[in-house]
């Protein structure tokens, strides 16, 4: 009777452990000790739609089918749990993957009384974690195809672990893994390490989500890479920032690269001044010639009254002041040409903008009254300061006067026209003719490289002052005039009131 009692116990209690499971949605079974007699949950039907617990074999996937046989005979021959992983089919022919696993019960022997076991479904799990891979893996492609260096900063364990690339950025023969945050503080710049720590102090104890520097970073020969770092900052439930996950990019072959093409740049720039000036020099030594021929006359004439007893005291002084005003005239023309064709560091200031365009009218215009074209001056009261390199400027100017010029040929009216007017923050500069106007298809296509209507002509002036413009924060623009000839016209920052002389690198 007592044992009857203990059977009995022990079926209730295994029925309940049974409907506990069949509440969790997997499915449970039970085999005898050799494996027979296999009883499956109601959820196992429900899942597959087999109705025969027998054939349950025919549910497992073709391809995992011998090692679910051959893994649950070794468990049945030892006695050891059983564990292993297979795609199940379910009632819509689709397939599933699931977790199985059997634990033997024993009895105070140690004799197996029966095998139980759960059938747990992990496919939305084992899916969400591929994705989780798929994910990372993606991520870390992206990292390496950029080149930048992955890092997750930990501000609490003072730590940061580096991506792969970073390595390559210190100069390192291999991953650097994790360092800590003193690591990475001492290999900043000096001369910049207070300031990025600060903006990285400040970003952390407020309340900003990013976080962005530009600073050298020290590689393991000693030279400095140009590195840009920028982070994301995590905070806890309270504010407070915990870590920060972010990137550094190293750009120091743009830097070299950028800095090349500007002295390339600078060095064409250079070349057309001096070109510019080879194509006056004809014009450039008839203007010269005639302040040093009025020089030599005045002082030659000076001598004479000089050497006459009665001649008035002041006639002498007025041929001596002659004879300076036109020295001074040939020193300004050689001054402006040496200017010009100099090749200094390019920098800019707040220039007063009608002497800057009285002083390359001085050299655009040089012969022109020979040819019978005259200029006028139309500047806005308010245009006055800009900021600006004066010499790259001043070669603008000089290369859109003279293509005017050129415009103009032999036409009837023979004008160039030189306005100023203001735009808001900027200051619009225009150079108009009176000539045919032009004839390309879009104006934008004169200022293409190589591009010229002259027939012996390269091609460059135009390129050369959109990039000089552009350089300056303007734009360069032609257009045709509604009454006749074509005008171009650039913009240059406004400075509303003279600021310190203070040159800057463009």
């Amino acid at each position: 009777m007592a044992h009857d009692a203990e059977a009995r116990q022990r079926e209730s209690d295994e029925e309940m452990h049974r409907l506990a499971l069949e509440l969790t949605g997997q499915i449970t079974w039970t085999v005898e000790p050799d494996g027979s007699g296999l009883r499956m949950s109601e959820r196992y039907r429900e899942l597959t739609g087999m109705v025969d617990d027998a054939n349950a074999e025919q549910t497992i996937h073709p391809e995992d089918r011998d090692a679910v046989q051959k893994g649950w005979a070794e468990a049945l021959r030892i006695g050891e749990p059983f564990a292993v992983g297979c795609r199940l089919r379910m009632r819509d022919g689709a397939y599933r993957h699931f977790h199985v696993r059997a634990v033997p019960r024993r009895d105070r022997q140690g004799r197996i009384l029966r095998w139980y076991g759960i059938s747990e479904d992990v496919h939305d799990r084992r899916a969400a974690e591929q994705a989780r891979l798929d994910v990372e893996e993606r991520y870390r492609l992206v990292a390496q195809a950029t080149n930048d260096a992955v890092w997750d900063h930990d501000f609490v364990a003072r730590t940061i672990a580096w991506g792969e690339n970073a390595a390559a950025i210190v100069g390192a023969p291999r991953p650097i893994g994790q360092t800590s945050h003193r690591w990475w503080e001492e290999r900043i710049h000096p001369d910049e390490k207070a300031a990025l720590l600060k903006s990285l102090s400040t970003a952390i104890a407020g309340e900003a989500k990013r976080w962005s520097g530009t600073y050298r970073f020290r590689r393991n020969d000693g030279s400095y890479a140009d590195v840009l770092d920028r982070g994301f900052i995590i905070r806890d439930d309270e504010g407070r920032a915990v870590r920060a996950i972010g990137a550094m990019s190293d750009l120091t072959e743009r830097h070299r690269a950028e800095a090349e093409i500007r002295r390339i740049q600078a060095e064409l720039i250079h070349v057309s001044r001096v070109s510019a000036m080879g194509a006056l020099a004809s014009t450039l030594a008839h203007e010269l010639n005639q302040p040093l021929a009025a020089v030599t006359n005045f002082v030659r004439g000076s001598r004479r009254i000089a050497e006459l007893e009665d001649t008035p005291r002041e006639v002498l002084v007025d041929a001596l002041a002659n004879a300076e005003t036109a020295a001074r005239r040939a020193g300004d023309i050689v001054r402006r040409l040496r200017d010009l064709v100099s090749h200094g560091k390019v920098s800019v200031s707040s220039e007063h903008l009608p002497t800057l365009i009285d002083e390359a009218c001085m050299i655009a215009f040089i012969g022109e009254d020979l040819r019978g074209v005259r200029h006028r001056l139309r500047l806005d009261a308010g245009a006055q300061w800009v900021r600006a390199d004066r010499i790259q400027i001043q070669q603008v100017l000089i290369n859109l006067i003279r293509n005017a010029i050129e415009a103009i040929g032999d036409g009837v009216r023979r004008e160039v026209l030189i306005t100023t007017r203001v735009q808001g923050s900027l200051i619009e500069v225009e150079v108009a003719d009176t000539g045919p106007g032009i004839a390309a298809s879009d104006p934008d296509d004169l200022f293409s490289e190589f591009m010229t209507t002259k027939s012996g002509g390269m091609g460059l002036g135009l390129p050369i002052s959109r990039t000089i413009v552009e350089a300056h924060g303007g734009q360069i623009e032609a257009r045709n005039r509604d009454e006749c000839g074509a005008a171009f016209s650039f913009t240059l920052p406004r400075v509303r009131r003279r600021a310190a002389k203070r040159a800057e690198p463009l």
